[in-house]
């Protein structure tokens, strides 16, 4: 990873389930990290959505089931799994590529219909 480090992660709702994910990496050895706003990549990622949605509608002290929770969690925790790696994959995958500091960022959709509008004219592939 070039020795950069990932310190810090944010997760940032934008609506019910969709969320943008970014982590801010650094050599170990500095304390200042600027900060950006460009989305690296976007993936289509509903389990993740799904129990992240959950964990928002919890944060914002909304009802939800907790045994009807832990079911959805638990039947799927493989899917879910899966979809965790393929983020930090990704995250990885930049990592490597970097010599100094700065943010990964991606923005997770529960479904490849939801369209994004990006920052500079920049439009990112579906994932």
């Amino acid at each position: 990873m070039n020795n950069v480090k990932p310190f810090k992660i944010v997760i940032e709702w934008s609506g019910t389930e969709n969320f943008y994910f970014s982590c801010d990496y650094r050599h170990p050895d500095l304390n200042i990290v600027t900060t950006k706003n460009q989305i690296n990549e976007t993936q289509t990622l509903p389990f993740m959505t799904k129990a992240m949605g959950n964990v928002l509608r919890k944060l914002r002290k909304e009802h939800i089931s907790f045994p009807f929770f832990l079911f959805t969690l638990a039947f799927n925790h493989r899917d879910l799994l899966d979809e965790i790696d393929q983020l930090l994959m990704s995250l990885h995958h930049h990592l490597e590529k970097q010599k100094g500091e700065g943010t990964f960022s991606c923005f997770i959709k529960s479904s490849k219909t939801t369209s994004l509008s990006l920052s500079n004219d920049q439009q990112q592939p579906a994932y």
